[in-house]
């Protein structure tokens, strides 16, 4: 990414106007460095989260700046006029430092964001990057307004989880619990045992996918159940599972001498499976069992896990901090596709059930 800047006309401060373009770009990518390392170091978030505002930020930059490179990577459908607007100047073009873009420019990229058909939950996605940038860069007082607070963020319409009932669970369970056959090369049994492991983990836990392939064998203790999990902005957490897991874990391990930390080791370089690597796999199992590819997924299984324990009556709070949610609110989704009885139950075994009803 070169940097961030932009082509306008007009009456513009001095100080706010690069002559050495090679200047520009740096100080550009040096502002961005330093919110990122704030980020990653202060509020901890994933490497996913940061290459996310990465690609945010290069979006802004090409509208802003290279309507070459979107013309190159945005499907005809968006980009059609998107670059109209601002292509049109004529005159002396200027640069301006991304910590001196107004509102009243903000405020038109969501628009032409919109125009082109980026969805709600794209553009609030954009607001929510821009804000956190804008507040840091106040609290170092880098600049003297956030502008993005100018601007309305996107509603966004939470949709509700589809869930794998308990009679589909059973199923799954019951097929990936067959003992292999003797028949069956060792490459192959092997294979059966990690794919039961690391279903009996998801299902058992509730585990985020990013966590399961970061999970390590000496974060798990087989003797109490327990596992520690590092979860969103490097936040630990335990997590607990059942006999089944913890059988399957021991059979994993004990069929799996790699010298790895990690319980699902890889030779890649990260050390451990990929994400692509578990949806694969749950993706062959969808097969398998005749179910379409995207009904069994590892943020599914974590669904089923919480509907689940709720549907049992487990207290919402417990499935809060089983899950790792930062906000109650973020497990209150689960009541909404609970039947009106079990909500009920819930809610009044709960001590705050009046706030959360």
């Amino acid at each position: 990414m070169k940097g961030i800047c932009l082509l306008i006309e007009g009456s513009i401060t001095i100080e706010m106007i690069y002559s050495d373009w090679e200047k520009f770009w740096r100080d550009q990518n040096r502002i961005l460095e330093i919110f990122f390392d704030f980020l990653i170091v202060e509020k901890g978030l994933s490497q996913n989260t940061i290459f996310s505002y990465k690609r945010d930020f290069k979006l802004l930059s090409m509208y802003l700046f290279d309507s070459n490179w979107f013309e190159k990577n945005i499907s005809p459908k968006r980009k059609k006029n998107f670059y109209e607007s601002i292509n049109n100047t004529s005159g002396k073009k200027k640069l301006i430092s991304l910590r001196h873009l107004n509102h009243n420019i903000l405020r038109d990229f969501f628009y032409q964001l919109e125009k082109n058909g980026f969805k709600n939950t794209s553009r609030a996605r954009f607001h929510s990057t821009l804000k956190q940038f804008y507040d840091y860069e106040l609290k170092q007082k880098n600049v003297v307004e956030n502008p993005i607070e100018f601007i309305d963020k996107p509603s966004v319409k939470r949709n509700l989880p589809t869930i794998l009932n308990e009679n589909d669970i059973d199923s799954l369970l019951h097929h990936i619990r067959k003992n292999p056959l003797k028949s069956d090369s060792i490459a192959k049994q092997k294979k059966m045992k990690k794919i039961k492991c690391l279903i009996e983990i998801l299902y058992s836990t509730g585990l985020r996918v990013s966590e399961l392939i970061n999970l390590k064998i000496g974060d798990i203790d087989l003797n109490k159940r327990t596992l520690v999990v590092f979860g969103k902005g490097g936040k630990e957490r335990n997590a607990y599972f059942t006999a089944k897991a913890s059988k399957a874990i021991k059979e994993w391990i004990n069929c799996n001498p790699d010298s790895s930390e990690f319980l699902f080791p890889s030779h890649g370089v990260s050390g451990h499976i990929t994400r692509d690597s578990v949806n694969k796999i749950l993706s062959e199992i969808s097969n398998e069992l005749e179910l379409d590819n995207n009904q069994l997924t590892p943020h599914k299984l974590r669904h089923a896990f919480a509907t689940h324990m709720l549907n049992k009556g487990a207290d919402i709070r417990v499935i809060q901090q089983l899950l790792g949610h930062s906000n109650i609110s973020t497990t209150e989704i689960y009541t909404h596709i609970l039947d009106s009885e079990t909500v009920e139950t819930v809610l009044k075994k709960h001590p705050l059930g009046k706030s959360l009803s």
